[in-house]
């Protein structure tokens, strides 16, 4: 009954999380909520900041954010629940909040972008899982998060920009 306890109990964590209001569970709601979740359950967190995502050519994730007023993050959670085994990476998109940017959402599709966040509460939330039941496994979740909105400063359609890896990408929708 006890780990039924506890994924049911996670599980809720992520709803909370999707469901949260976005002026609250911003990008930093989601960091230090990672942090607390580290601390409690002896786990590795790294969050990466938007000064660490521009030395890295992280342009991309940083053209997401920059009409908002909200700063983005990179948050890494690491769990070692194994010497042995080589971690599961897990990657899940935080965007707290996803206007479209310059390229705006009509109305009965903007409502729920608060959503759009959920696949980084579900990582957050499944590392917590393992980490709380003491899993033989090691896990790495990776949550990139952000608030996508409009501004004098927000990417435009037309746009280009370097991404990490050296590509460079043209925004054709914000």
């Amino acid at each position: 009954i006890e780990p039924a306890a506890i994924l049911a109990e996670h599980a809720n964590a992520v709803k909370d999380l999707a469901n949260g209001p976005s002026n609250i569970i911003t990008p930093a709601y989601l960091a230090e909520t990672a942090r607390k979740y580290a601390k409690k359950y002896g786990m590795k967190c790294t969050i990466l900041d938007e000064a660490d995502m521009r030395r890295q050519g992280m342009n991309c994730i940083l053209a997401v954010s920059q009409g908002s007023a909200q700063k983005p993050a990179l948050i890494v959670l690491e769990y070692r629940g194994s010497k042995a085994k080589a971690p599961i990476a897990l990657v899940g998109k935080g965007v707290t909040f996803d206007s479209g940017g310059i390229n705006l959402k009509p109305t009965g599709s903007i409502e729920t972008m608060k959503h759009d966040m959920t696949g980084g509460a579900i990582m957050l939330n499944i590392i917590k899982t393992a980490a709380e039941l003491k899993l033989p496994i090691n896990l790495v979740a990776i949550v990139p998060t952000v608030e996508n909105m409009p501004s004098g400063t927000a990417v435009k359609p037309g746009d280009v920009v370097k991404a990490s890896n050296g590509k460079t990408v043209e925004i054709m929708n914000t």
